[in-house]
Order: C-alpha cells, then structure tokens, then sequence
C-alpha cells in the first residue's frame, strides 16, 4: 500500500462542511445518526414473520434474527473498524503493540468456548453494552467538542460538568431494568411483572449470588434516577443561558429512553438485536464520515481505504465481502469439527464453537480497537469533528 502525504490529493472527493452545531448536517445526522434509531424494529418485524411461518429447532425466530442481522449489518459495522486499524498503516506503526495485541483476542474465545461458554457469553454481553454505551458517549462527546460556545471564558466548568452528566446518564440507563432481572427482584408495570430470568442465546448469563439483593436493583434505579434529573436540570439552565445544544440533546434523550427500555422486553435475543441495528449503522455512517475527512487531510496511510470511503456503498460492500469471509471461515471450521470427529454426537457444540472462534473473535478486537478510537486520543487517527 502506498502512503499518502499531508499535501497529497487525495480519493475521496470534498466533502460539505458541517453546519453550525450538527456533526455534518441536519439530514446527515437526523437521518444516518439519531433519527437511524427507527431500524430498530426490523428485528423484532423479522421475529413476527419466522414466528408466523412456524419455524423451529435450529431455524427458529431469535435464530434468523441473528442471521440477518449479523450478515447485512452487525458484520459489515465490526470490520469498518478494521479500515482504520489493521488496514490503517499509521495506526500499524503508530500503536504495533496495541495492533498486535488484538490477536490475542482469538486465543481466548476458543479457550472460553471450550472450557467455558456461559463465561465467555456473560463476558461478550457486558463487553456489548460498555461498547454501544462508549459509542453513544463519544457522539454526544463530538456534539459538545465542536460546540465552540463552550471555549468562551467562564464556560470550562459548565462543559465538564455537561459531559460528567451525560456520562452519567448513559452509563446508568442501560442497566436498571436489566439490574431487577438479574437479582430477581420483582418489577411491576401495566399489571405485569418485567422481571424476568435474564437470558440470552438460550442461556442464563453469570451473575455473582452475593450481588442477587433487591438493593441493588434499587440502588441502580437511583443512579439512573440522579442521573436523569440531573440531565434535565442541566438542559433547563443551556436553554437560559443560551447554551441549548438541540441535536445533542435529541441524541442523548432518544439513546437514553432506549437503553432503558430495551431490557424490559421478553425475548432478549431479539430486543438487543434491535438495538445493535441502529448501533451498528450509526457506526458506519460515524466510520465513512471520519474517513472521508481523514482522506481530506491526507491522513489515510492507505490509499485503498481512502478510495473505497469515497462513497458509503463502496465501504458497505467492502465490509459486506468481510462478513462473507468470516461465514465461509465458519464454514471450514465447522467441516474441520466434522472431518476430525470432534463433538460429533453434539451438533449444537460443533456450531457454538465454530461461530464464536470466528464471528466473536471479530467482533472482540471490533471492540478492542473501538475503546481507543472513541477516545479521540489520536487526531491522526480519529480526528476531532470541526
């Protein structure tokens, strides 16, 4: 691959400014970033079809679900990544330690599947939801970043005071519902009580006993509550003191609002699908928009990805090819299983360990890397939104 200088012309073509306080512009935002959060029905829309059609066993609802979902666009979202990552020269050089320690990553799935997969699941579900809530952290963190009416003198302490709550209410909103399910704590609403096992792939995640208090699920609850008052005091005082910024307020009420309702759904499988729907194609629109300035700026050391970010079709399909690889990979590894008699009375085991050595393996460094890149510690490598 060949490096692009600073100075260098670069593949992509100009790309429009970003418009007064929205990331890139109100269509762009409302409808590829906010607004995307529609999507989430689909998986629960593909569930009432399967389900309709009678399907079962191992092709059941929650089954096709994850199918679709992870081939047209939870797949081609985790190798974006891989664009300003292992593709990514720079970072190579930059960070070859950190690069290289993703591989690691592979080593321990397959030795968790193995020894133990309901560890190696509860692992990836709590990884998940630190991941697509440090995503949500990190747009609302740009909103703020490229308000500049918060660099005016007297105002430091109001955008640090800004980000802690919005920190805040992301980190909370996920897990007080998920927190009464966990501890077995009943929760009545409408008559119904929404406190069901927590369970996921079938499986019931770990949770240690110690912590299976109705205290704690109370004590969630009242973050999340301290939070969510806090948030709307603070918006109260940005629209008096001419500081009301609507695009991320909108965000950060509407990702807040789903977090929390999210686990309140019976058929977990499907519920977090929904919103790894809209998680995943915020990030593609979040990964094209970031490549595209970073090709600007002559930063891409890749001259490959700076052509393919030109357009969001290009960079799709380039990451759809991706998750093609990883199925046909999970194809080999599951006739290895059959060729060499390994579980073979166990199909289900045969399928778990293939899936997971191969797709979780992805989807693990996905968000290895994306813990840095959200970060903003690199302008290089995610620079600041302008």
């Amino acid at each position: 691959m060949t490096t692009i200088q600073q100075d260098s012309p670069t593949a992509a073509p100009p790309i429009a400014s970003s418009q007064g306080l929205w990331l890139i512009s109100p269509f762009y935002d409302l409808c590829f970033i906010i607004f995307s959060a529609v999507l989430l029905i689909v998986p629960h829309l593909a569930a009432g079809v399967a389900s309709s059609l009678g399907t079962s066993g191992w092709f059941n609802a929650n089954v096709i679900v994850d199918l679709l979902v992870t081939a047209f666009i939870g797949g081609p979202h985790l190798f974006a990544t891989y664009t300003m990552t292992f593709m990514e020269p720079r970072f190579r050089e930059r960070y070859s330690k950190y690069t290289w320690g993703a591989l690691l990553m592979p080593f321990i799935v397959v030795t968790l599947a193995i020894v133990n997969l309901t560890l190696l699941v509860t692992i990836f579900f709590f990884w998940a939801s630190v991941h697509v809530i440090h995503q949500a952290a990190y747009i609302a963190d740009s909103y703020r970043f490229k308000d500049r009416r918060f660099s005016q003198a007297g105002f430091e302490q109001a955008k640090l005071v800004s980000r802690v709550i919005d920190y805040g209410l992301l980190l909370t909103s996920l897990y007080p519902i998920a927190t009464f399910r966990f501890t077995g704590t009943e929760l009545w609403l409408f008559n119904e009580n929404v406190s069901r096992p927590f369970e996921t792939g079938g499986r019931a995640l770990l949770f240690p006993d110690f912590l299976k208090t109705e205290y704690l699920a109370y004590l969630a609850t009242a973050g999340f509550a301290f939070f969510a008052l806090a948030f709307i005091v603070k918006t109260i005082w940005e629209i008096k003191a001419g500081l009301f910024h609507g695009p991320k307020t909108l965000h950060m009420t509407l990702a807040s609002s789903l977090f929390l309702l999210t686990p309140m759904l019976a058929n977990l499988d499907v519920a977090f699908q929904g919103l790894n729907v809209w998680h995943s194609f915020q990030y593609l629109a979040v990964v094209l928009y970031l490549n595209r300035v970073r090709a600007e700026r002559g930063l891409i050391g890749s001259e490959f990805v700076a052509k393919v970010s030109s357009r969001g079709a290009n960079l799709y399909w380039l990451c759809f090819l991706f998750t093609l690889g990883a199925a046909v990979a999970y194809l080999l590894v599951r006739a290895g299983l059959l060729i060499f008699n390994i579980w073979p009375n166990d199909p289900a085991q045969q399928h778990y360990f293939a899936f997971y050595s191969v797709v979780l393996s992805a989807l693990l460094i996905h968000y290895y890397f994306d813990h840095f890149l959200f970060l903003q510690v690199d302008d290089v490598i995610t620079p600041k939104w302008q």
